[in-house]
């Protein structure tokens, strides 16, 4: 088998492995996220149940108004508390993305440089510029590489400033007397 062949071949190899690897972590987050999901829908029933309990038990209408303030209250909680939870699932799953990305990036561009090492050291000498040619994408790769890692640090920060002023945003008011 030829060099270039057994280098593409490798480099499939490598792509196939890193798509099941992310197909591993999205079905993983959607597992958690479906239990979650499914854990919220019923911790609202359950709630819900508990509340038309609480209202069917009621024997004065003087009584009505505060439960029904308070229930209000108990579900105005229930739904920061989860909203919390599944933005703090969310923000996981985006760090590990981002995280993943730039490792792959990272990888694809080493790889490449890599290739284009073996490719200059095959290839014949005599064609004229070859060494400059091989030297420009390698300059051209690392500019991308650099220009990539800035956009992602940029998206970071965006994504964490969004994430905490949802927090902020989300935290329980104070409660009126």
């Amino acid at each position: 088998m030829f060099p270039v062949f057994e280098q593409v071949a490798e480099m499939n190899r490598a792509y196939v492995a890193n798509m099941l690897k992310s197909v591993d972590v999205a079905v993983d987050f959607s597992s958690k996220a479906s239990a979650f999901g499914v854990k919220a829908a019923n911790d609202f029933a359950a709630a819900t149940a508990a509340d038309m309990h609480a209202l069917a038990s009621v024997k004065a209408p003087q009584d009505l108004v505060p439960l029904r303030a308070k229930q209000l209250e108990e579900k105005a909680e229930w739904a920061a508390a989860t909203s919390r939870t599944a933005l703090d699932m969310v923000a996981s799953a985006q760090t590990q993305a981002f995280a993943f990305a730039e490792q792959q990036a990272a990888d694809a561009a080493k790889a490449f440089v890599t290739n284009l090492d073996k490719l200059a050291k095959a290839a014949p000498q005599t064609v004229p510029g070859a060494d400059y040619a091989v030297s420009a994408m390698k300059a051209a790769v690392e500019t991308s590489m650099a220009a990539f890692e800035t956009v992602a640090k940029a998206t970071k920060e965006g994504v964490e400033f969004s994430a905490s002023q949802v927090k902020a945003a989300a935290k329980p008011a104070t409660k009126r007397k």
